[in-house]
């Protein structure tokens, strides 16, 4: 008799520890698999914020910072307007966000021509001056430079959006720079670079803006500005080259 209550006593000890078992396997695997959902939630709310910046700096250069609404930049972006908050505390938030993105991307192209080597770097940097003060890049509904989109901007807008439009172009005017003593094929003080660099950008800036003003009510002016500034700063490189 003694012999029959142990072993219904051992098998319902062993009965429970399977379950016990079996419980803490299903509990790891339901751990497991909400941490993994996390880890895949946290990568896709990242992707859909980047989604949602880079829409954004494209329709804010379009249309300026004031131009577009929310409900429109998460259209763009593919996501719903109710999304947005669970990105951004507030418009001005991405509008700082879309600034600095452009901003980057316009460093990093002209900085892939300042790290030529000078047989190189001279024609890559006069084939983008012809790009930034050609026809098609006037007549693009939204140009692609963002010191020129965001440039009557930006003072209209908040301290944080001023300051990263500020961070950018100074960052933007030392590749410039770089590229510039590139086509310099390295002759040239530093100091003396940076000062020709800031006039040849300030100007093909100036004539953009200027083309682009005039561009729809008369083209022929507005040819005539892009080629007359892309005219005479060709004519300055030459001239320093030779020198």
């Amino acid at each position: 008799m003694m012999v029959v209550i142990i072993t219904l006593m051992l098998s319902i000890i062993i009965s429970q520890e399977a379950r016990l078992s079996v419980e803490g396997v299903d509990e790891r695997g339901r751990v497991e698999a909400r941490s993994g959902a996390m880890r895949i939630s946290r990568k896709q709310t990242a992707e859909n914020r980047e989604r949602v910046v880079a829409s954004a700096a494209r329709l804010f250069r379009a249309k300026g910072f004031d131009g577009v609404g929310v409900a429109d930049l998460m259209r763009a972006a593919g996501l719903t307007h109710g999304g947005f908050y669970n990105h951004f505390d507030s418009k001005d938030e991405l509008s700082a966000a879309a600034c600095e993105h452009a901003l980057r991307q316009a460093v990093e192209a002209i900085e892939v021509i300042g790290g030529l080597d000078p047989a190189h770097g001279e024609a890559s940097f006069r084939q983008y001056r012809r790009r930034y003060l050609s026809r098609r890049s006037r007549d693009a509904e939204a140009f692609v430079c963002p010191m020129v989109a965001f440039g009557a901007d930006a003072p209209r807008q908040s301290e944080t959006v001023r300051e990263k439009y500020a961070v950018g172009l100074r960052r933007y005017l030392d590749s410039f720079a770089r590229a510039l003593g590139a086509e310099r094929k390295g002759a040239g003080e530093a100091a003396d670079l940076r000062r020709q660099a800031i006039a040849q950008f300030a100007a093909m800036v100036g004539a953009v803006v200027l083309a682009r003003g005039v561009g729809k009510a008369d083209v022929t002016l507005s040819d005539e500005i892009l080629s007359a500034t892309l005219g005479i700063l060709e004519r300055a490189g030459e001239t320093a080259n030779e020198a």
